[in-house]
């Protein structure tokens, strides 16, 4: 199948950030953590006496303080102001416990505290920091939600929920725990909000076997929380029988019912990242990264939707490390939610960012318009339309299907917001609680700016301003003036002023004064436009405006008979001026007869307004009187 490559675009769709955060790699005396909620990286050396170092994305964030060695750290991380420091650690015979070190500025304030889970003999499965003053304890049976009160070093607990759970998964975005019982064959979720813990519905996995803590994401996506869980094929399958691995997407909260199944056509080890509204999947003995959206318009089949990737799957773009090639999908690499990747043997720290042209660089020439589709859904998606809709123009004669395809994709989102502000106009205050959301939208003027005006040249402008109008009356638009004088100017000066009344009569271009004024302006190159400009005119109950256009055309019994037709511009219409251009076609055009049709139509107009023929002294008419006589004494 033929191919579209989009020019000047990068290969690759995915790259790590240019600049990796860089910490000490993880060795016999630094261990490394990472803090998922604030996105930033922990080594401790020697246990934190030579030294605990922070550093994230965010410089201003970035610190480094020493403290006691009391015991193996499991988990260290700040809360989200940094004003407080909490620490899990590893040791035998204690109850669960976590400790605690006020900050100020980014500095320990050697104010030191403790808390002690409340359900005797658990297990800390893991904290997280819901809020800055807030911390909750995940633990094997339950969470416990807890106020952290640092002028009083201690907390106050909020809410405790009890739950036999053997490992959970955290998603810092929604605020949502997903806690496994019954040995991973159920998932519990529990929403931690308005400083308490709220059960949510429970996830039953009616597979074959339980899931494991590794298949397991919770993540944000599309403005609702899903739980993401890797489907492999049954190992007791006979290899050539099993099937590929199935990531199924079950709605938590804000996802509606509607669950998803991405097809990843591979078996293995994976990875997720969320970026920019699409999940990505990275499959590490292939090196690829597949792109999965699914906002993309499909229709469900008992509440489930397949999707397949949006483009072929390919490989990050390759990195630098110390002027040396970076490993690719290392074994070492651990992949953190939304877009984190942490190599502890490098000590380094990257985001996975999406490169939006790759997306575009080869694609089957027929899925053009659904790269179009996706990219009308990302932040920055609109620069790399207006390269894919130039090229489309510019090479009309190959894509002319695909250029309207994309145009409809264009035209549909505009439309859906456009409605969308309607209701929102009109309800006031009470619109639509869901709003839709629109990253990018292409306007008319947008359109005419960004790419038809850079095309006058080109061969095939007829057709493509003719496939934009189309595609705006396929989707109830009005055609507003920039394209709409584009659009004029584009077919009449190529000649295809059928085509143009052909779109007239369609009503893919609505009447308009502006559109008519430049139609008569164009009158001296196809006649036929100013006709289409007088019946625009009348049409629009632009009655004077017809009748000066009459006479410039030097036309006064024309105009005559116009504005008889219109009543009151016909009673308002100065004489003198209706009398000077008929004497001037009289006397061009050697037909006095015009002249006194015209005389004899005001003389009766002024017998019915006046009861008298004659023109009064202030209408300036006496030496057109005297032309008259003059005509009628020659005959």
């Amino acid at each position: 199948m033929a191919r579209f490559c989009l020019k000047d675009s990068d290969k690759y769709y995915l790259c790590l950030s240019d600049q990796p955060k860089r910490f000490d790699a993880d060795s016999p005396v630094t261990n490394v953590f990472f803090d998922d909620t604030n996105g930033e990286v922990f080594t401790v050396r020697s246990g934190g006496v030579t030294g605990v170092t922070v550093n994230g994305m965010d410089d201003s964030k970035s610190t480094s303080f020493r403290m006691e060695d009391k015991g193996p750290i499991i988990s260290i991380k700040f809360s989200p102001d940094h004003n407080i420091l909490a620490i899990q650690r590893n040791l035998e015979g204690q109850n669960a416990t976590v400790e605690f070190v006020n900050f100020k500025d980014l500095a320990p304030t050697n104010v030191e505290y403790s808390h002690t889970c409340k359900w005797k003999n658990a297990k800390i499965l893991g904290f997280v920091w819901p809020k800055a003053n807030e911390i909750a304890f995940i633990t094997d049976h339950g969470v416990e939600l807890l106020q952290v009160l640092p002028e009083k070093k201690q907390l106050k607990t909020l809410k405790n929920i009890s739950f036999s759970g053997a490992w959970f998964s955290w998603c810092a975005q929604s605020n949502i725990i997903l806690l496994a019982g019954n040995n991973g064959a159920l998932l519990q979720p529990f929403s931690l909000s308005n400083s308490t813990i709220s059960k949510l519905q429970k996830l039953e996995v009616e597979w074959s076997r339980p899931v494991v803590e590794r298949d397991v994401f919770v993540l944000r996506l599309c403005g609702g929380a899903w739980c993401a869980l890797f489907r492999h094929a049954d190992s007791t399958t006979p290899a050539p029988a099993a099937g590929p691995t199935e990531v199924w997407l079950i709605p938590i909260s804000g996802g509606g019912a509607t669950q998803h199944v991405l097809k990843t056509g591979l078996v293995g080890r994976f990875a997720v990242s969320v970026i920019d509204q699409l999940l990505v999947i990275h499959h590490q003995s292939s090196q690829t990264s597949q792109i999965f959206d699914i906002m993309e318009e499909s229709k469900p089949e008992n509440n489930i939707v397949i999707h397949i990737p949006i483009v072929q799957g390919i490989s990050m773009k390759p990195a630098v490390v110390d002027d040396q090639p970076c490993p690719m999908y290392s074994g070492n690499w651990v992949v953190f939610q939304p877009d984190y990747v942490i190599d502890a043997r490098l000590g380094c720290l990257w985001r996975v960012n999406l490169v939006l042209s790759g997306l575009a660089h080869s694609v089957p020439k027929d899925e053009v318009s659904k790269i179009v589709a996706t990219l009308l859904k990302r932040q920055n998606g609109k620069e790399t339309i207006y390269r894919i809709l130039n090229q489309l123009v510019s090479e009309a004669g190959t894509y002319l299907v695909q250029l309207t395809k994309a145009f409809d994709e264009i035209n549909s989102v505009y439309r859906k917001w456009a409605e969308l502000e309607v209701a929102r106009n009109t309800a006031g205050q009470a619109a639509p609680a869901r709003a839709l959301h629109f990253p990018v939208l292409v306007s008319q003027a947008d359109v005419c700016a960004h790419v038809l005006q850079a095309h006058a040249d080109d061969g095939h402008l007829v057709q493509v301003v003719t496939t934009y109008l189309a595609s705006l009356s396929r989707h109830d638009m009005v055609v507003q003036h920039p394209v709409a004088e584009l659009c004029v100017r584009t077919l009449v000066t190529r000649g295809a002023g059928g085509r143009l009344r052909s779109l007239v009569r369609r009503g893919c271009l609505g009447d308009a004064r502006p559109l008519a004024c430049q139609l008569l302006s164009l009158g001296h190159i196809d006649p036929a436009a100013a006709q289409i400009a007088l019946d625009m005119m009348w049409r629009l109950k632009a009655y004077g405006e017809i009748v000066e256009v009459l006479l410039s055309w030097n036309e006064p019994i024309s105009a005559v008979g116009a504005a008889k037709q219109t009543g009151a511009t016909w009673l308002n219409m100065p004489p003198r001026k209706l009398l000077s251009a008929a004497k001037h076609y009289a006397e061009e055009k050697n037909e006095p007869t015009a002249f006194m049709a015209v005389y004899h139509a005001l003389v009766a107009r002024n017998e019915r307004l006046r009861g008298n023929p004659n023109f009064i002294k202030g209408e300036q008419c006496a030496v057109y009187v005297e032309y008259y006589r003059q005509l009628t004494s020659e005959i």
